[in-house]
C-alpha cells in the first residue's frame, strides 16, 4: 500500500499529516525523504503561523477574524499554492496525496 498525506491547515498543527497504512496520523512533520529541506519547513512554517494569526485565541474567545485585506489573502494563497506545489514535486509520486485545503477571506 503506498503511504499517504495529507495537506491541511488546522491551527496549532504543522500542515503536513503523515499517515500509516491503516489511516491513523504519524506525525505532522515533513516526510523522512524531505527531513532535512529547511527551505520547505521554513515555508510551512511560516504559513502556518500566518494562519494561526487569523484566529483570536484566548480564554474569552476563539474565533477566526480573517485576513486584513484582500491583497494578503491573495498573498497568502499564492505562497500557500507554491509552497504545495514545491512539496508534491520534489516528492515525485512516493506518496497519495489528499489536498485538504479551505480558508476563507473573512
Amino acid at each position: 500500500m503506498q503511504k499517504r498525506i495529507r495537506i491541511i491547515l488546522e491551527y496549532g498543527c504543522y500542515p503536513v499529516w503523515l499517515y500509516d497504512d491503516d489511516g491513523g496520523v504519524i506525525a505532522t512533520r515533513l516526510p523522512d525523504e524531505l527531513c532535512d529541506d529547511i527551505e520547505l519547513d521554513a515555508k510551512f512554517r511560516s504559513l502556518q503561523a500566518r494562519y494561526k494569526a487569523l484566529f483570536i485565541n484566548n480564554e474569552q474567545e476563539f474565533s477566526f477574524v480573517g485576513f486584513q485585506s484582500e491583497s494578503e489573502y491573495e498573498k497568502f494563497c499564492s505562497d500557500w499554492n507554491n509552497t504545495v506545489s514545491e512539496f508534491i514535486a520534489k516528492l515525485n509520486g512516493k506518496y497519495v496525496m489528499h489536498l485538504d485545503i479551505r480558508f476563507d477571506k473573512v
